[in-house]
């Protein structure tokens, strides 16, 4: 069973940050997934809100379900954004078609946002969610929002 931490932004950033080896970047909200222990097993970091769009970014082993994507976009909507963005790699394409099941729109594709080569493995590809599609998925609980991630 797992829960949400929240109110603790910091917290789940910084263990974001190491657990994943990322570079710490400026973040504007944090939201955890713990487990039934109260162990932090993922991290939601919302970034670069610039008055319309949110950045959107998970991070988290095999914990990643509807629920709590449902849960993320709850805390996006916290926001009032026009569009939810969020980018992963071009290699994930379970996560993308499932993600693209629940709403969101291929955008587009960024070269080299992985790495310095210009390669599959460093393409990330970027999908957005509108506002519509945000308040809908953050204010309903259908059957169809509610089967786990593909």
């Amino acid at each position: 069973m797992r829960g949400l931490l929240l109110g603790d932004d910091a917290r789940v950033a910084a263990w974001a940050f190491k657990t994943f080896q990322l570079h710490p970047t400026p973040y504007n909200s944090a939201i955890g997934v713990v487990d039934s222990d109260g162990k932090l097993v993922g991290a939601g970091l919302y970034q670069n809100f610039n008055g319309s769009n949110i950045e959107g970014s998970y991070y988290g082993r095999s914990t990643l379900t509807a629920g709590i994507v449902r849960a993320l976009i709850r805390g996006a909507q916290a926001f009032g954004p026009s569009r939810l963005t969020v980018v992963t790699a071009k290699k994930n394409r379970r996560l993308i078609r499932a993600l693209q099941r629940i709403g969101f729109k291929l955008e587009g594709a960024q070269r080299r946002y992985y790495g310095h080569r210009d390669c599959a493995r460093n393409t990330g590809v970027r999908l957005v969610m509108f506002r519509e599609q945000i308040d809908l998925i953050a204010g309903k609980n259908t059957a169809a929002q509610s089967s786990h991630l593909g």
